[in-house]
């Protein structure tokens, strides 16, 4: 098992160029990630992080760690706060940049899937795997195809305007009021009291539940998964985390990543005395599987209201019951 403090981890990368400042920790490979990519970035000046921008194909998550960064969208600049969340859609409605001061890790998906594109509005460029362009360069679709003269001068590119709502933020100290009741039906040490809150962040390739664990109480049952990635964020408390190296005793900030495959089973579980809280975030993707060792069963989950689950010694032959 791999971790991250978020609260205490030292930034190594500094950077200080055209008026942009921030120290920065790349997490990917610290952490053994292959779907999810996540950065710490800290400043203690009024200067912006990093450029203006979006993605197309990529969504953002940004975890406010300490300070108070300013986050300026299309339509200005609002004050964040420890604890607040926020998810940037693909496309011009994500569009982002960070003011400091402050501290905060941002979460990314879809670069592993490509094609993506980056889109910078201050400066007209645009990105992609193999670089950068102006946007001005833009030409016409048949521009140089067939008997089109690649002579002539190519029209300037302008995005279609479209309505464009501001991202939410939802603060994950403040979500308690409004997790769910843990299921009667689920027994002791699984009854955790839990909050979606993809939907609430207009979230779609990125997944986030808020549980909270109270003494004795935990997660779903041990299990990995084939096709998503998941990550643990402690917020609260000294939860136990189980893995298949054996168990350690998290502490708030620390940060861990479940890579799909067996290297990933894991069950988060409260042995102290107080309420722990935890965030688990995860890809979208499906369809997905999870295995789980202790008990021999098989979840598939192929859309969002279909889930079944076998148990894997009723393995049948490939061609049982075919004609």
């Amino acid at each position: 098992m791999r971790r991250v403090n978020i609260a205490s981890a030292e930034l190594e990368d500094p950077l200080d160029l055209h008026g942009f400042h921030h120290a920065g920790l790349a997490l990917t490979e610290l952490v053994g990630s292959r779907r999810i990519g996540a950065s710490i970035y800290g400043t203690d000046v009024e200067k912006p992080t990093g450029p203006f921008h979006y993605h197309h194909g990529v969504e953002e998550w940004v975890y406010v760690i300490a300070g108070a960064p300013a986050l300026r969208d299309h339509e200005g600049q609002r004050r964040l706060a420890p604890g607040d969340l926020v998810c940037f859609p693909t496309g011009p409605a994500g569009t982002h940049t960070f003011h400091g001061p402050g501290r905060y890790v941002v979460f990314s998906t879809g670069t592993h899937r490509e094609p993506w594109m980056s889109v910078y509005p201050d400066s007209g460029k645009v990105g992609g795997p193999e670089g950068i362009l102006l946007a001005s360069s833009a030409v016409d679709y048949w521009h140089g195809e067939g008997t089109s003269d690649p002579s002539s001068e190519p029209e300037a590119w302008v995005p279609e305007p479209r309505p464009r709502p501001r991202c939410p933020i939802v603060n994950v100290h403040a979500v308690g009021a409004r997790a769910e009741a843990p299921e009667p039906t689920h027994p002791p040490g699984f009854r955790a009291r839990r909050a979606r809150l993809g939907g609430a962040l207009n979230a779609e390739m990125l997944g986030a539940t808020l549980y909270e664990l109270d003494p004795s109480e935990g997660t779903a049952p041990y299990h990995y998964e084939q096709g998503r990635e998941e990550w643990l964020l402690v917020l609260a408390g000294r939860p136990t985390l189980r893995h298949p190296g054996g168990e350690d005793t998290l502490e708030p900030g620390d940060l861990v990543c479940f890579p799909e495959g067996p290297d990933g089973a894991h069950r988060v579980v409260n042995r102290g005395a107080d309420a722990s809280r935890v965030l688990i975030l995860s890809t979208q993707e499906v369809p997905v599987t999870a295995h789980y060792p202790d008990s021999g069963k098989l979840l598939i989950r192929d859309g969002d209201d279909q889930r079944y689950v076998f148990r894997k010694a009723d393995t049948v032959d490939y061609w049982d019951g075919e004609a």
